[in-house]
């Protein structure tokens, strides 16, 4: 027998909560606000009573973060975070990294066999601080990656509270590589440093196509394109098609402006 959808298996209400938060997520359009406005929503229409964000370049930057978003019972901790338990936080581990990268949501109950550094986070920095709970939403972000930290004496959440959070966290992780948490800064956009033509290569690469297909598009022979790819790599200093994609996606929603 088939499983049930998801939607026969979440109330109303629940529903309504994750279309509160992806509507949260939506008016904050990035920055400060965005991260503020996640955090009440998740805290709102979930009934987590703190919830965090910590947003760094790289998965392991994320728990350097100098200037997280901090509510609750973790607001005061800032300091003490930073200075002996950023590098044994419970989520900074390669099990739970995988996990969280791979699926967007994990909690403290599903990560096993915790080494004695994360371990003595919980016993010595969590459980004292009134934080028998713990579970992170994992974001790919326009500028980085983002971990949503969420905390609570006692989470009293079912199995379609379990459904709902990871229901949401599918789409707010479809939105937010579209989204830049930090502040807005003036970089050097190195895809201005490629011709017209090149541009029009990177962005059908952008768009998925193989070289066989740019070059059906573009009216040009396979090997030229290979050439142009070639090319643009070396200009743009990026390693792959995939990283190149992401370069183009973010120029576009910066407003960067297009060739041609």
């Amino acid at each position: 027998m088939a499983a049930p959808a998801w939607h026969d298996v979440l109330s109303r209400k629940q529903m309504l909560g994750i279309v509160a938060v992806l509507e949260a997520c939506e008016d904050g359009g990035g920055g400060q606000t965005f991260k503020e406005l996640l955090a009440e929503a998740i805290s709102t229409h979930f009934g987590v009573r703190d919830v965090t964000f910590f947003h760094g370049a790289t998965y392991p930057q994320i728990f350097a973060d100098p200037a997280p978003l901090l509510t609750g019972a973790t607001a005061p901790l800032l300091d003490v975070y930073q200075e002996e338990w950023h590098e044994k936080d419970i989520f900074a581990t390669p099990q739970a990294r995988r996990v969280l990268t791979r699926t967007g949501f994990t909690t403290l109950d599903q990560l096993a066999r915790l080494p004695m550094p994360q371990h003595s986070y919980v016993v010595d920095y969590l459980n004292p601080n009134g934080m028998e709970t713990a579970a992170a939403l994992h974001l790919p972000l326009a500028d980085g990656e983002a971990l949503v930290g969420m905390f609570d004496r006692v989470l009293s959440w079912d199995e379609s509270d379990y459904a709902a959070i990871r229901v949401l966290t599918r789409q707010l992780r479809a939105r937010s590589v579209l989204i830049r948490a930090g502040e807005a800064v003036v970089a050097d956009d190195r895809l201005d440093r490629l011709t017209p033509r090149q541009i029009e290569v990177a962005d059908l690469i952008s768009d998925g196509l193989s070289n066989h297909e740019i070059a059906q598009v573009l009216s040009l022979s396979e090997q030229s394109v290979k050439k142009y790819v070639s090319r643009i790599f070396e200009v743009t200093g990026h390693r792959n098609r995939s990283e190149l994609a992401t370069a183009v996606l973010r120029r576009q929603v910066g407003g960067a402006g297009a060739h041609g």
